[in-house]
């Protein structure tokens, strides 16, 4: 795997553009094909990303903690020698690999205020929330209602949560699945049409099916599979997170892909191995986030597309 570039993340740049979508069992039959060039980040969010972000604002002021960024799961604690203003973070102490863990229990609204920042430069202004990947001003509505939430990043966006296509075709599509230059769909994320080994690092080649104690199985560092890898490199799409995508199902749920099936594409429904939904203001433990980005040489500009958070799921 390369090193981060100069913004902080490892990107696989996927080609093959105008991809034929993928046409099989299950409902994302037809989906899948995308006609621009874009990136997508090799790993989930790490516990070092997001505790940048989260101290970021939580140590402000003790009026406005982002306490809420602080997600359920991660390689993160209180930092107990901070005094204020407001509440800080810091690594797991003791834990070598605690920048590395995964972040559970991230709700989609708030990864949307993430790939703000990230589009802002980082700034600690609040402002930087409030919009330049996504208009939160539309954030509102309840499971009863519907939700009012964009549905897409806006034009011009630098980071943003992958769409429902961009995700599946990172994981499954294959540009040279039939010789050189010849694309395909494999069934798993693995390059393969068989699944991944269930086990530990070094004996099995995923952690989906794995059964650890609840903490256990995120202590499972990102990219620790590293033969397990998508056709375009990217890490942990079969077993860790339920990534968040920009895709709805009805007006209440955001969808979500990998993990929880091992990387299956062909599945018998949304709601069930590869497609759980939540609410976009569900922090479900098991949800974790993955971003995409733009080409430099802005290809992907004046083309909607649907954004995902990486959440990671229990095995």
């Amino acid at each position: 795997m390369a090193a981060p570039g100069a913004d902080g993340f490892d990107w696989a740049t996927i080609g093959a553009v105008g991809n034929a979508a993928y046409t099989g069992p299950g409902p994302r039959s037809g989906r899948g094909s995308v006609n621009y060039q874009y990136k997508i980040s090799k790993l989930e969010i790490t516990t070092s990303q997001w505790l940048e972000f989260t101290n970021t604002f939580s140590t402000q002021t003790d009026a406005y903690n982002f306490t809420k960024f602080g997600p359920s799961i991660w390689g993160a604690t209180f930092d107990p020698t901070y005094i204020g203003p407001g509440v800080s973070y810091r690594l797991r102490q003791g834990d070598p690999n605690a920048g590395m863990r995964p972040v559970g229990g991230i709700s989609w609204r708030d990864a949307a205020r993430y790939c703000n920042w990230l589009h802002n430069g980082k700034s600690s202004n609040l402002a930087s929330l409030i919009t330049g990947a996504y208009d939160t001003t539309t954030f509102g509505g309840n499971r009863s209602t519907g939700y009012t939430d964009a549905s897409t990043h806006l034009p011009g966006a630098k980071f943003w949560i992958p769409t429902l296509d961009e995700w599946m075709k990172a994981a499954w599509y294959d540009a040279d699945r039939f010789g050189n230059g010849v694309g395909g769909w494999w069934e798993y994320t693995n390059r393969s049409n068989q699944a991944g080994v269930s086990g530990l690092p070094g004996v099995g080649t995923t952690s989906a099916g794995l059964r650890l104690d609840f903490f256990g199985e995120w202590a499972i560092p990102l990219a620790a599979y590293r033969s397990n890898v998508s056709p375009w490199g990217l890490f942990d799409t079969s077993g860790g997170a339920a990534e968040w995508t920009e895709g709805w199902a009805g007006t209440v749920d955001r969808e979500t892909l990998g993990a929880s099936a091992g990387g299956i594409l062909q599945r018998e429904n949304i709601a069930t191995a590869e497609g759980l939904v939540f609410d976009p203001e569900e922090t479900n433990s098991i949800i974790g986030l993955r971003i995409a980005s733009a080409i430099p040489n802005g290809s992907t500009v004046g083309v909607l597309v649907m954004v995902v958070f990486t959440v990671r799921r229990r095995r």
